[in-house]
């Protein structure tokens, strides 16, 4: 007799009554016996090490969605990390229910049976017969990884806190290989990266949010699912959550709660730790592989990550130049702009190892996990002037980057064995060691801590006087000497060079846009007096170059330039997607290098349906998506699982479909997450476009501006706003909508539509199938 376990919530009260009445029919008319979790008791009380135990010794596992219960998605995650067949049932009468799992979008590729009633639940599971099923869902869903070997995977809070920050710093404090799943990225990833990420590690810790955070429900139920998994999958497991959260019945035994900042570190602190300590051994033991089944063709075709951050190990080998990028270092410094998606992260990589392999090249990455934005605001509010602002930025900034660098070759020479490093290199190496507070802290630890030395200050009276006060905080003296060191350890190269990114993920909703502006803009006048202050006197001989490079999204730099005193004089790079066939690059040079194939590399050949709704599949794509690597490459990865959980010997265009449905839940949460710095009332107003026609004029618009509560006179403004995301395109001719994908592009856009004026505008098919809208030709 096969056996099986049934989770579902117990709430609605209807839940309980239609599963309940199915199972017994079931188990009375069926060679199978289900277990509901409510029988499982000891002494009357609910223990999860027995529910485990039943789910580990079942030879299928049952779920009802509805309700997407945290201790169901958790045991549903422990089932798929277990191997065992899943039969999934959602009431689709319940609407809550059903919003929230399109939300979710982690189950989409795996599907559900739909039910009302106790007959449904029992036709559906007959015809899905999951006690005989062979599918092992965390097989197909899974990619070959290339990626060098990492120790822990953190599914990051999806509030950027200062316990977020914490647990960041103890993880990189340590020096532990992580994997990390960022929210402000991407709030869910497919779950067969997942899957994959978690295969990959020994260890998760998981940061489940506060109840009293905007968007816990979602934010939990992903990290019930995801850590669920990793225990069916016998990682080491540790889960922290802000208070006030409520104790699970499923997990309260993995779980630690936390108050503040040095309660989140003593949470954390020991499983860190701990793990460092194991980590040779646990990370020998999990190169054993899980499953020997051979692959299909298709569960052999890998696209690679759509975030960077994920694949930066790797992403040399088939990265897709768009640009000339020894051009961005022939001058002092350059910003490189574009869209969130747009390959800036993949840029800042690719050149890290691109010029990296030049031997003269020193280069400094500098990449903060987060950047102290409060600090900086109430600093600067404190300031009198312009002058003590001014002064204040560039010495900050020459205290950063000259710290930045410093660590960095300090870090480079103590890889050297012993015997290879020269004397001036000793020297610097207990220059550095003996100032060890000043240099080799993080980022954002230093920027703390010195911001917090600069508002404790006593005021001063004059401009000569305040300049030596802060002089004095920020170690001018300091900086002096290593410069003077690094001179010595750089003759023989002839280019210094930084690489900035992250400066804009603290870039948030609520803080104070003109003097982040105008902090950014500083850095970018602080190069040049960097660079004359290591050419030194006109005597010396300085044989290296400095060169300064700034990864920045277009949005960030359109307030930079409204700051800038002469904004014509500010060079940039822009990074262009708008050739489509640049676009499509992508996916085949990802499939050619990434793919475990030996014969039949045309992709679209051989692996891809030729057409999709009557249209080639390259036109098509082109029309849904937002034209950026990090788009396509989703797209394409989901479309991937849906054929591989359909069974199918390709990429259909069934798939397709099903893939850009999926596609545009997930953009819509990533252009929300773009808008973060702007308008705080973005997600209302986009849930009244909810079923409505995707062509709308400017008065329709403003209505619904007005039910999401955004002031009318700001109407012009946030329509421009809409555009510059891409979420609507003006028209410009006659049924002919024209969309911006590049910064400042709306210009021009914008012209044509007024001499136009027919004042319509056209929702992107991007965000069309999950806004339900009806689609006017």
């Amino acid at each position: 007799m096969k056996k099986g376990f049934f989770a579902f919530s117990s709430t609605p009260e209807h839940i309980s009554e239609n599963v309940n009445e199915a199972i017994k029919k079931i188990n009375t008319s069926s060679n199978v016996k289900i277990v509901p979790w409510r029988d499982i008791t000891t002494n009357g009380n609910y223990l999860i090490k027995e529910i485990l135990n039943v789910i580990s010794d079942s030879d299928f596992f049952c779920a009802d969605l509805t309700g997407m219960n945290d201790n169901v998605l958790f045991e549903l995650g422990f089932a798929l990390g277990k191997r065992k067949p899943v039969f999934l049932i959602l009431d689709t009468s319940h609407t809550d229910s059903v919003r929230r799992f399109k939300e979710f979008n982690l189950l989409t590729t795996v599907g559900y049976s739909s039910y009302h009633n106790t007959q449904q639940i029992l036709d559906e599971f007959h015809k899905s017969k999951p006690f005989e099923s062979k599918r092992i869902l965390i097989d197909e869903f899974s990619n070959p990884s290339s990626s060098k070997e990492k120790a822990l995977f953190y599914i990051k809070g999806q509030i950027d806190t200062n316990n977020s920050q914490e647990i960041l710093n103890s993880i990189e404090n340590q020096r532990l290989p992580y994997i990390l799943d960022d929210p402000v990225e991407s709030k869910t990833q497919p779950l067969s990266w997942y899957i994959d990420q978690i295969k990959s590690v020994p260890a998760i810790l998981t940061e489940f949010s506060s109840i009293h955070r905007v968007g816990h429900e979602l934010h939990n139920t992903k990290c019930a699912l995801i850590t669920g998994l990793a225990l069916g999958l016998n990682l080491k497991v540790l889960m922290v959550a802000e208070k006030p959260y409520p104790t699970q019945i499923d997990y309260q035994e993995f779980l630690r709660k936390y108050t503040n900042r040095q309660s989140c570190r003593e949470a954390v602190a020991p499983f860190i730790y701990k793990l460092k300590d194991e980590i040779a051994e646990i990370i020998f033991k999990k190169r054993t592989p899980l499953s020997s089944k051979e692959r299909t063709v298709l569960q052999k075709i890998n696209f690679g990550e759509y975030i960077a951050e994920h694949e930066n190990e790797n992403l040399y080998e088939y990265f897709v130049e768009t640009a000339q990028y020894e051009s961005l270092i022939k001058s002092e410094h350059n910003i490189v702009i574009g869209r969130k998606g747009t390959g800036k992260t993949a840029t800042f990589y690719y050149l890290n190892d691109e010029l990296g392999h030049d031997s003269r090249n020193h280069i400094c990455l500098v990449k903060p996990i987060n950047f102290e934005i409060d600090g900086l605001v109430y600093l600067y509010k404190e300031l009198s002037n312009d002058f003590e602002k001014g002064y204040v930025t560039e010495s900050i900034w020459k205290f950063l980057i000259y710290t930045e660098i410093s660590k960095s070759i300090f870090l480079k020479i103590k890889d050297k064995p012993i015997y290879a490093i020269s004397q001036p290199e000793d020297d610097f190496i207990k220059y550095i060691e003996a100032n060890k507070q000043i240099f080799l802290l993080d980022f954002s630890t230093r920027l703390e801590q010195e911001l917090d030395n600069l508002r404790q200050a006593n005021k001063t009276q004059t401009q000569a006087e305040f300049k030596i006060k802060i002089s004095e905080i920020l170690h001018d003296s300091v900086l002096l000497e290593v410069r003077n060191h690094i001179k010595k350890l750089l003759t023989k190269n002839k280019r210094l060079i930084v690489l900035i990114d992250n400066l804009d993920k603290s870039w948030r909703t609520g803080g104070d846009i003109s003097i982040l502006s105008k902090f950014l803009l500083g850095l970018l006048g602080v190069v040049g007096r960097i660079s004359v202050d290591f050419k030194g006197k006109p005597q010396e001989k300085v044989e290296f170059t400095f060169h300064l490079i700034l990864f920045l999204r277009s949005d960030i730099f359109k307030y930079v330039m409204i700051n800038a005193r002469e904004p014509d004089k500010i060079e940039f790079s822009r990074l262009r997607w708008n050739d489509p066939q640049i676009l499509f690059r992508v996916i085949e040079t990802r499939f050619s290098k990434l793919s475990a194939m030996t014969e039949n590399k045309d992709l679209w050949q051989n692996y891809i349906t030729h057409t999709v709704e009557g249209k080639p599949i390259k036109n098509w794509v082109s029309l849904k998506v937002l034209p950026r690597p990090r788009d396509i490459i989703y797209l394409f990865t989901v479309a991937k699982d849906f054929a591989i959980s359909r069974g199918h010997m390709k990429i259909e265009e069934s798939d397709i479909i099903s893939a850009q449905k999926d596609y545009s839940n997930w953009a819509f949460k990533s252009v929300i997450v773009e808008n973060g710095i702007t308008t705080s009332q973005m997600e209302n107003f986009m849930y009244q476009l909810m079923g409505e026609p995707n062509i709308l004029n400017k008065s329709q618009l403003e209505e619904y501006m007005k039910r999401a509560e955004i002031n009318a006179e700001g109407s012009d403004m946030f329509i421009d706003h809409l555009v510059s995301l891409s979420i609507l395109g003006r028209e410009i001719s006659e049924n002919h909508f024209e969309y911006e994908y590049e910064f400042d592009g709306d210009k021009k856009i914008k012209v044509l539509a007024e001499k136009f004026n027919t004042q319509r505008f056209r929702l992107h098919d991007a965000f069309t199938p999950y806004l339900e809208s009806t689609v006017e030709t």
